[in-house]
């Protein structure tokens, strides 16, 4: 309905505005008119009407009259009206312009130049504006249970109350789907800004009554002030947002006031900025966590997990900025050097212990990376130019991560399987096609999930299904690896249930290259695995290096 309305009135702006059709047609009929006009007194051409007109009865003659002086008269008020109804649409496509059709509040266009000058007035006026970032947790759930429609009532409702909350001066913006932003031009200190979070989180959390039934949602809300000194709109929103990311760590319904420390965080606000600067400076690193033999327990392989030296936070883990990097797309090329990097160092560590088998490296591919045509493509290029061991290269794909199109994610990986390297599948048991996946893809390595690894000895329910994914991969020739090991007892769980292959604290935190490159370095020690201190790396234990596949204790 809304989408009509705009195209109707955009079309009569389009003809009846002072650059449309009418406008340009009534233009013509005056100019010809006038012209006619003038050549009819400079030529006399108007003298032989002037004698027809003469002998005229006065009724004729003053019909004739009346249809000269009628006709610009009524033309001239067609016009008039016309324009005012192109006035009044033009009026309207410009509030649909700056409006949220749904909620009839500003739309973010709202945070731009008026928002600048909002800020700009404050400053003469000596105050201060303050800028809540809310955050609606729960809509999705709702378009998924009730349907959309029920989900616009629900955020027309939650405007109409956000009206009733704002002060007087304040705006309040609809700034994307379910996140909205409040504008106080008079929100001077930390505590009314923390009155004004609470009462919106209450006006979110009471229950609505739709489509016959209790609804009930909450929120998040970020505070941020604008400070003594002259604040830009994008600074003061995206402080705001970072301070609502804080909130939503801290749980539903929470609320957090901006300090500089938030600066540092990632923010989708902030994320993909950072994260190309991260890229161009070269500042992810690749580190290496030990894979242990349960039977030998001596390293047979490392996984390459992704750490990102942060000038500003120092060495970060994945957990933080993947989300991140997967939302943006940048996974692609920051996978493509992954593979790269991980190529050159297989080779690295080869040339340097060629006595031994070559260390095999477990490398995470993301559900993007697969999707790009060149992949194979790509990985075949950095095999060729490291002359690394396709054998010791071991691509990693999620279980949840193959869902999207699990038939070319097929073709990818058997093209990649072509080549010579071998295949895992992470996080398994987590997903929803575990088994079709172990049948279909040919799989060399099967991830047993940290999250019942936790459990396993405590929880019968973990320990069962560890018990059955193990016997389930050994009956198909797959080799196991526990992932997020941090206990021996956990390990001894493990071996008992006949667990190939183990990684974890209990062995190793993930370690530069420079620390496993020590870990090779003297071939003649035959040496458990043993955990290295946290507080000193360069006394882990020296240990031989065993092929990926299992070994047998004789």
């Amino acid at each position: 309905m809304v989408d009509r309305e705009q195209e109707q009135a955009r079309q009569l702006a389009d003809a009846f505005g002072p650059d449309g059709r009418a406008g340009r047609d009534l233009a013509w009929i005056v100019s010809v008119g006038v012209l006619l006009a003038c050549a009819a007194v400079l030529t006399d051409a108007a003298d032989p009407v002037l004698e027809w007109a003469g002998g005229l009865s006065g009724r004729g003659l003053s019909g004739i009259m009346a249809i000269l002086i009628l006709t610009p008269v009524g033309a001239t008020l067609y016009a008039a009206r016309r324009y005012r109804d192109a006035a009044r649409a033009a009026a309207q496509l410009d509030h649909l312009a700056t409006h949220d059709p749904l909620t009839d509040l500003p739309n973010r266009r709202f945070l731009g130049e008026p928002f600048d000058d909002m800020l700009a007035l404050a400053r003469r006026q000596h105050r201060r504006v303050g800028v809540l970032f809310v955050d609606l947790e729960g809509v999705k759930r709702i378009n998924e249970m009730y349907g959309h429609e029920v989900g616009d009532e629900l955020l027309t409702s939650i405007a109409d109350r956000f009206r009733r909350v704002a002060g007087p001066e304040d705006v309040v913006v609809r700034y994307a789907g379910d996140e909205f932003v409040f504008l106080c031009p008079d929100l001077t200190n930390a505590g009314s800004a923390e009155r004004l979070a609470t009462r919106i989180i209450q006006a979110v959390e009471a229950p609505f009554a739709l489509d016959g039934d209790h609804i009930r949602i909450t929120a998040c809300v970020g505070v941020a002030i604008t400070e003594d000194r002259p604040s830009r709109a994008d600074e003061v929103l995206s402080d705001a947002d970072a301070a609502m990311h804080q909130a939503r760590r801290q749980g539903p319904g929470s609320y957090a006031l901006f300090d500089r420390s938030m600066r540092e965080q990632l923010t989708p606000a902030t994320a993909e900025r950072r994260l190309r600067t991260a890229i161009e400076n070269g500042e992810f690193r690749l580190y290496y966590q030990p894979i242990v033999s349960l039977w030998t327990k001596r390293l047979v392989g490392v996984e390459a997990l992704l750490r990102w030296h942060d000038p500003v936070r120092g060495v970060t883990g994945a957990e933080e900025f993947m989300p991140a990097l997967e939302e943006t797309g940048l996974i692609v090329p920051v996978g493509s050097w992954i593979l790269e990097e991980v190529c050159r160092q297989s080779r690295a560590w080869q040339d340097a212990h060629p006595d031994r088998p070559a260390l095999n490296i477990k490398v995470n591919i993301s559900a993007r990376q697969l999707a790009q045509a060149t992949f194979v493509a790509h990985l075949r290029e950095s095999l060729e130019a490291s002359r690394a061991d396709p054998d010791r290269i071991c691509l990693e794909v999620n279980e949840t991560g193959l869902l999207h199109d699990v038939d070319a994610a097929w073709a990818t990986l058997r093209d990649a399987k072509a080549l010579g390297v071998s295949l895992a599948l992470d996080d398994f048991g987590t997903g929803y096609s575990s088994l079709s996946f172990l049948r279909r893809f040919s799989l060399d390595l099967l991830s047993i999930d940290r999250s019942f690894v936790h459990g396993i000895g405590r929880s019968r329910e973990d320990t069962t299904i560890v018990e059955h994914v193990i016997g389930m991969a050994k009956a198909l020739g797959i080799v196991t690896v526990a992932e997020g090991v941090e206990t021996e007892e956990q390990m001894l769980h493990l071996r008992s249930l006949n667990c190939d292959l183990a990684q974890g604290w209990y062995f190793s935190e993930p370690q530069p290259p420079a620390v496993i490159s020590q870990l090779l370095a003297d071939t003649g020690s035959r040496q458990e695995w043993r955990p290295p201190p946290r507080t000193d790396e360069s006394d882990a234990a020296v240990v031989r290096v065993d092929r990926f596949e299992p070994v047998r204790a004789s």
